[in-house]
């Protein structure tokens, strides 16, 4: 007999071993199930990017629609991809996979007896240098649907991995791609991206750690530089700056124009008190507006995303890798519109804030006048802003795009005082866990402190990266002490007054305008009489309905620019001004334009030329000085219509002799002489400084002259 000790042992031990064989059985069970539990997985060919072989994104050659959404917005498998027609762009896609082994196939359909060459590479956005799998691959076509198996890619860590498709040869003879298929190890399924658009990324509650910085809207200046590297000059990019009181301004890259050239546009847009969206009878005293603007800046109006105002400048206004600067202003006014209560009018007070923005390219031209906006129904001064980076072209949603902002200054109305903003609070869009998520965006501060720079960075399908909230407080705020505010305060009080101006012409205008009954389109270049159904015709610019219009011919034979008609008024008229109106569709709309008078149809004077045009819907056209004629000759030289030569005009009117000459700016009085002579400083309303010989509008020591040599 053992020893108890020793018996003990060997209970100690068999036990051990049976536990040791369980747990081996359950280890390999385990093994079965998770074998068992293979997903296998089907995704959409159509929702992913083209690029070319270099890398550029947002490329052409391969039609890749994007897919329809299910009722959890998830991609669904409706579409495929087609028409490979270049051999110099692949086909670009994310999917998320899980920790796990996942056997790769695609499903495609290739022309019968024909031979396409393939490679797929996947990597790891994190890490892009080193392959996760790379493997070339031939088809030889059916005319069918097949299915090919690509080979088994190991997933390291839960994360989006690119797969990038290159067709190395025999691209014309693809008919589609349908789809990509998996067998994971794992029991997550693999997923694309809801969107293929990346994240829209925010920085919130710009506010100072200065003690002494007053609360609340105490602030009736704010200031801030942005800057757009030359990596992020991608086409769908907004980097916007200062958001305050329902309004925002910032950079844009819209693409390029027809010479090449980029559209580094710059915008600043305000939100009505409601939307037109849903309300398209929303009254005026609810619409943010524009009150006065440069001459550059374009005045629209936006909607889908709530509806407003907006103003922008189109064309090269700003230069990759080199900071824009902006600056706003906000001031109180009392107004008041009327109402019908009870059948009784009922006038109402109104209090709003008008919001005046300019921006500086550091381009040697300095402080550039947007406009003035009103926000409806609102005291509030400035309390803080927002900033934010979004990517709003879902063909270069892959791309990775980083802005930067620095030097956030509020000035206090109260003692005229700025105070640096050095902290911030974080937002987003997407982002999460959750199936479907994209959360590949970063903001924060700079890695290096002295730079007290914050950044924002979205796209790319590489992991989230956060840092601080806020920067060291700025010791010197030469950025906006340097900064003469008297004549950006002086173009705001300008602002105000050219509304008034306008709207005293925009009265005189609608009270001369003549009756047109009777008069006769008695020449054209040419008119549609079959495309257009019932429109079309010449004769339907002089009708009085705005729901008619006249088109140039194009049904069996396409009428060349220019395109003209000439209108009989009847009678000989004092003329002042056209109002020509040319519906919603911005792509009939004239660019550039002459208007001639006569008062025998043989002998014609020129009352107005124009090589720009306003892209607007409708415009007018003052003349400065008043014409006797009886006939006008409207001829276009030139159309905003991207598809040919095309224009649609709804109808002319024509207001008398008395508006003539009343676009004219603001009259002021004339400078003393010697007053801009020697050392005494002067302005023009752009912020410049400008000498004794300058002519035009004029500020000295805070006041407006009329300066004429």
């Amino acid at each position: 007999m053992l020893p108890n000790y020793k018996t003990n042992l060997l209970k100690n031990t068999i036990m051990i071993c049976l536990k040791k064989s369980m747990l081996g059985a359950a280890i390999a069970l385990f093994a079965m199930n998770t074998q068992a539990a293979n997903v296998e997985t089907e995704l959409s060919a159509a929702h992913g990017y083209v690029e070319t072989l270099d890398g550029k994104v947002g490329a052409t050659g391969i039609s890749i629609p994007g897919e329809d959404r299910d009722a959890n917005g998830h991609p669904m498998n409706n579409r495929s991809l087609t028409s490979w027609t270049n051999a110099n762009a692949c086909a670009v896609y994310y999917f998320h996979h899980a920790i796990s082994t996942a056997t790769n196939a695609i499903k495609l359909n290739v022309k019968t007896g024909a031979t396409v060459k393939f490679r797929l590479t996947i990597t790891n956005p994190n890490s892009p240098a080193t392959n996760v799998m790379q493997k070339e691959f031939s088809v030889t076509g059916t005319g069918k649907d097949m299915d090919i198996n690509i080979g088994d890619a190991t997933f390291k860590r839960p994360a989006y991995y690119r797969y990038r498709l290159e067709c190395l040869s025999g691209n014309d003879n693809i008919n589609s791609i349908r789809s990509f298929k998996f067998n994971s190890s794992s029991s997550e399924a693999p997923y694309a991206a809801n969107y293929l658009s990346s994240p829209s990324v925010h920085l919130t509650s710009w506010a100072s750690n200065d003690a002494a910085a007053p609360k609340g809207d105490a602030y009736d200046w704010c200031f801030m530089e942005i800057m757009l590297p030359e990596e992020s000059d991608i086409v769908g990019t907004y980097a916007m700056s200062l958001g305050v009181l329902n309004g925002y301004m910032g950079i844009q890259m819209n693409g390029y124009t027809d010479d090449g050239q980029p559209r580094h546009d710059v915008l600043f847009s305000m939100w009505d008190d409601g939307s037109t969206d849903e309300d398209p009878d929303l009254p005026e005293y609810l619409r943010a507006g524009a009150i006065d603007w440069d001459v550059l800046t374009t005045v629209n109006r936006f909607g889908n995303e709530g509806t407003g105002v907006q103003t922008y400048r189109k064309g090269p206004y700003w230069t990759p890798g080199r900071y824009v600067q902006f600056i706003t202003n906000c001031r109180p006014e009392t107004t008041s519109y009327t109402t019908k209560v009870g059948g009784q009018t009922v006038v109402h007070e109104q209090h709003n804030m008008l919001v005046s923005a300019w921006f500086n390219a550091l381009d040697g031209k300095g402080w550039q006048y947007m406009a003035t906006v009103r926000k409806r129904n609102s005291s509030e001064h400035f309390s803080s802003w927002y900033s934010f980076l979004e990517n709003y072209n879902a063909a270069t949603g892959q791309a990775n795009r980083v802005a930067y902002y620095r030097n956030g200054y509020a000035r206090s109305r109260y003692d005229g005082k700025w105070y640096n903003c050095n902290s911030i609070g974080f937002g987003n869009t997407d982002g999460g866990s959750e199936v479907g998520a994209r959360s590949d965006f970063g903001q924060g501060a700079t890695e290096n402190p002295a730079d007290r720079t914050f950044f924002m960075q979205t796209g790319g399908y590489t992991s989230t990266n956060k840092t601080g909230r806020s920067v060291k407080l700025a010791t010197d705020n030469t950025p906006v002490d340097t900064i003469n505010l008297t004549p950006l305060n002086d173009r705001v009080i300008a602002a105000i007054a050219n509304e008034e101006k306008r709207a005293e012409q925009d009265r005189l205008f609608t009270e001369n305008l003549f009756n047109k009954t009777g008069w006769q389109a008695v020449d054209c270049s040419s008119e549609e009489t079959v495309g257009e159904g019932s429109n079309g015709r010449a004769q339907q610019i002089v009708d009085g309905d705005d729901n008619t219009y006249w088109h140039p011919q194009w049904y069996s034979a396409t009428a060349q620019l220019p395109h003209f008609i000439t209108v009989d008024m009847l009678e000989v008229k004092n003329v002042g001004g056209f109002l020509i109106k040319m519906g919603d569709n911005s792509n009939r709309y004239i660019k550039a334009y002459d208007i001639y008078g006569s008062t025998d149809n043989l002998n014609w004077t020129l009352l107005k030329t124009d090589d720009n045009a306003p892209a607007k819907s409708s415009f007018r056209v003052i003349l400065d000085k008043a014409a006797d004629i009886r006939y006008f000759k409207l001829l276009v030289r030139e159309t905003r219509a991207n598809d040919g030569p095309f224009v649609r005009i709804y109808e002319v009117d024509v207001t008398s002799g008395a508006v003539a000459g009343s676009e004219s700016g603001i009259l002021l009085p004339k400078v003393d002489e010697g007053l801009l002579q020697g050392d005494v400083k002067a302005y023009n309303l752009g912020g410049q400084k400008i000498n004794g010989d300058t002519n035009g509008i004029v500020i000295k020591n805070g006041k407006k002259y009329m300066q004429k040599k």
